[in-house]
């Protein structure tokens, strides 16, 4: 349907003029270039991306099935046991699920792979949580959690390629990273959205 506007002239006749905005909303390219406009008119008070250091000196008291306690920082001979517990990690193409290192290079464990013993640990990212969801533009009273979902292992020359997250649960709206201490070079994070690049080392 296209969006005109009418008018009547003195002698009875109507006219009409196209309006300036029009937009065909059978058409999908339209609807989203429409939505984009009316958004992009909200302010908002938050940033897309944000980084930080956990405050202190909290253990998370990694416990790996098959492995044991592991220590921080991470020390090689432990590192060579992660990859021994890891499988691949896989990523989201379409509606299915595949492994290609082409595109992730990196070892992962699934949440019922490992424990996180430190009995503080869930105050710590509940505090966490509440920092990044305020610095996020998040309203106060809304009420956000992070939910764990994976673990990951970066070892010499990992990589994952551009991409944007798929939602991993309802309500899901951002991606929470949490680097434990290691000695690493490079691991450089780029994140991009609207035409905004933010790059975290």
């Amino acid at each position: 349907m296209t969006v005109v506007s009418q008018s009547s002239d003195e002698d009875g006749s109507v006219s009409s003029a196209t309006d300036p905005e029009v937009h065909d909303y059978t058409d999908p390219d339209d609807i989203k270039l429409s939505l984009d406009q009316t958004l992009s008119q909200f302010k908002t008070f938050g940033s897309f991306a944000t980084s930080g250091k956990i405050p202190g000196d909290v253990s998370t008291g990694l416990s790996i099935q098959g492995v044991g306690r592991i220590a921080f920082p991470l020390i090689e001979y432990q590192a060579k046991q992660l990859v021994q517990a890891c499988h691949r990690a896989p990523f989201g193409k379409g509606s299915q699920t595949v492994v290609d290192q082409n595109v992730p290079k990196t070892w992962e464990l699934n949440p019922d792979q490992f424990e996180l013993l430190n009995p503080a640990w869930p105050a710590v990212m509940d505090n966490l949580t509440k920092t990044i969801s305020k610095e996020l533009g998040c309203a106060s009273e809304v009420s956000v959690k992070a939910n764990l979902y994976k673990l990951l292992l970066y070892e010499e020359g990992a990589f994952f390629k551009p991409h944007r997250d798929t939602e991993k649960e309802p309500g899901m709206f951002a991606t929470l990273v949490v680097c434990l201490p290691s000695e690493f070079e490079g691991g450089t994070v780029i994140t991009k959205h609207c035409g905004k690049t933010k790059v975290f080392e």
